[in-house]
Parts: structure tokens; sequence; C-alpha cells
């Protein structure tokens, strides 16, 4: 059988859910599965939404997940391969925490913001620090791993200002860096990284 892939999707919001919505794409309504920092940050009913997408089958189960955010997929990806850790275990780490401080979390070894989420105890923290702490990219961890230190955390207090999530512009920065078009300029990249945004919106 062929592998379906759903990389992402875009259309507008139906109907929304305490684990899910609904997006009308084009008569279609397409059910799709959001952790609740997702659900909470959904704009209003009938506008447009971009999400990323992972599509998980099991035996005739297909599920849907959604992510505002191109670095929560990654992340959401990388918790699945953890032992133990299945789709709704990484949803809530997720919906506890945004990539930047769960990798924070595990590069430091930090059990007790690890346990605070839902499901995971001592045990569970343990193994998430064991098998991911040489999984996480460098860059990821602080702007002054991307390039630039200063330059970058100028650029995020200045999307922070405009009423964007840290995590949400960091992820965006992280995509520039792998694609080679990080400038060593605040302006470019502000313009970049907005630009990219409006494309998102519409």
């Amino acid at each position: 059988m062929d592998v379906i892939v759903i990389s992402c999707l875009r259309g507008f919001l139906y109907e929304i859910g305490q684990e899910s919505i609904i997006i009308d794409l084009n008569g279609l309504g397409l059910e799709v599965i959001l952790h609740q920092r997702a659900l909470a940050a959904l704009p209003p009913m009938g506008e447009s939404i971009f999400l990323h997408t992972h599509l998980q089958v099991l035996d005739n189960d297909f599920k849907l997940y959604g992510f505002l955010e191109k670095e929560e997929l990654k992340l959401f990806k990388t918790l699945l391969g953890v032992s133990g850790m299945g789709a709704k275990g990484a949803m809530n780490v997720l919906a506890a925490m945004d990539p930047l401080g769960f990798y924070q979390a595990i590069a430091s070894a930090d059990e007790k913001s690890l346990i605070k989420i839902p499901g995971i105890g001592k045990k569970s923290a343990g193994r998430l620090i064991f098998e991911l702490q040489q999984k996480i990219p460098e860059f990821s961890l602080n702007p002054a791993g991307v390039q630039g230190g200063a330059m970058v955390d100028e650029v995020l207090q200045a999307l922070e200002s405009l009423g964007y999530s840290r995590s949400e512009v960091y992820s965006l920065i992280i995509d520039l860096k792998q694609c080679g078009e990080l400038s060593d300029r605040v302006e470019e990249n502000l313009k970049k990284v907005l630009k990219y945004k409006a494309r998102q919106m519409k």
C-alpha cells in the first residue's frame, strides 16, 4: 500500500472541539487533532488557518495531527521515536511546553520541569533525557547557537513586541538558518520572517 503523506494544509476553521478542530477544505470537513496550547491560540471561527501536519496510520485507524509551528511538528516526530512515547504523550508534552523550553529542560536534565507534564513520571522523564540529550540540535538551545546571538535576540524582541510568541519566531529563524537565508542584519531578517508569516496567513 502506498504511504499517504499530508505535510501541511490550509483551510477555514469550521468547528472547535475539546481536542481537535474541523477545517473546511473547499467543502470537505477534515478533523485535525491539536494540543491544548494550539487550541487556545486559534484564529476566530471562519478565518483561514495553516497547519503543519502529521498523518498517523495504525491498522485501519487514521489520525491527523496539526501544529501551528513547524518546530512543534519536528519535536512531535522526535518524541514519537522515544521508547514508550506515543502520539498522546507527545501531544501532552507540546501542550505543556514550547519546543525551546522542552529542549532546554532536556539539555539541563531538568526532571522537575518534565514531571509536571501530564503522563510523565520520574522514570519517563529520565528516559526522555537519556534518549534525547544527544539528539537536540545545538542551535535550538540558545540564540547564540544559531548565528550572531545579539542579532537574533534583537529579532526575537522586535517580533515579540508585535505579538508573536518566542517559540513561533525562533522556529522561523531556525528555518532561515537551515535554508542558508539567515542574514547578519536585523532589518533583513525581520522582513524575511514577516514575509513568511504573511504567506501563512493567506
